[in-house]
């Protein structure tokens, strides 16, 4: 199937003005993520959608791909949406790839097209199992209730699913848990869904957007990722994806 990925890039954030653009091994975040992904052997195209200038003259400078949004738009899946509107060729998967997962490769990506299940599933995302407590309760990383069939049946920012009659720290001996990674891999037609669709209760509730479609009753197929990605959201993320890059020179 024909598959683009696309690249959301924000140049304001709250934590990390100016993330895309922070430098690491010399070269600006976005642009590292973008030669990562590039060398996917499955993706037939790979872009950048950003909403600022400055940006946008970087990824001149490298000869990357991009289409400049509006900085109005209110989430990466509604930007990445508009971009491949914008690009007017069609395209059976369409891969939203965060800008801030430097650590994300093509093969990560290859497997996610390649062991996505199109027939009973609308979106494929990665999960990866949560290892101490203070992941477990942290509630910056999404949890995933996964069912039979590896089908999402609920994200939320706390433990799921709630273990009764035990206390939490002897959670994680009786229960694996998933943490979610915010790849996703949509049919098109799921993409277009979401961005005409209004937010939801729970969705706004949760502050996470992937619940739109699952309240809507889109399947998500969870597909494991037996490694650690970090994201940067902060700096201080951004200095630990340099020790463990240079760690591996």
């Amino acid at each position: 199937m024909k598959s683009i990925a696309i690249i959301p890039a924000r140049y304001s954030s709250s934590r990390f003005p100016g993330k895309p653009l922070a430098e690491i091994n010399g070269l600006p975040m976005v642009v590292l993520v973008w030669e990562n992904i590039r060398k996917s052997q499955l993706i037939d195209n790979v872009l950048v959608a950003t909403d600022d200038e400055r940006i946008a003259h970087i990824l001149n400078k490298y000869h990357i791909p991009f289409v400049l949004t509006n900085p109005q738009i209110p989430t990466g899946t509604d930007r990445i949406f508009n971009a491949y509107k914008q690009i007017k060729e069609e395209f059976d998967i369409i891969i939203n790839v965060q800008g801030d997962e430097p650590l994300l490769s093509g093969s990560d990506l290859d497997n996610l097209i390649d062991n996505f299940n199109v027939r009973e599933f609308d979106v494929a995302t990665f999960i990866s199992p949560i290892g101490s407590l203070e992941e477990l309760i942290n509630p910056n990383n999404v949890k995933v209730a996964v069912g039979e069939n590896s089908r999402a049946l609920y994200f939320s920012r706390s433990a799921i699913p709630h273990l009764r009659d035990l206390e939490m720290e002897e959670w994680l001996r009786k229960q694996t848990y998933w943490k979610h990674i915010g790849i996703y891999a949509y049919k098109a037609k799921a993409l277009e869904f979401f961005v005409k669709t209004a937010q939801t209760k729970i969705e706004l509730s949760e502050k996470l957007e992937q619940l739109r479609l699952l309240e809507h009753g889109y399947h998500f197929q969870c597909i494991p990722l037996n490694r650690k990605l970090i994201g940067v959201d902060t700096p201080e993320d951004l200095e630990k994806i340099k020790v463990l890059l240079n760690k591996k020179k």
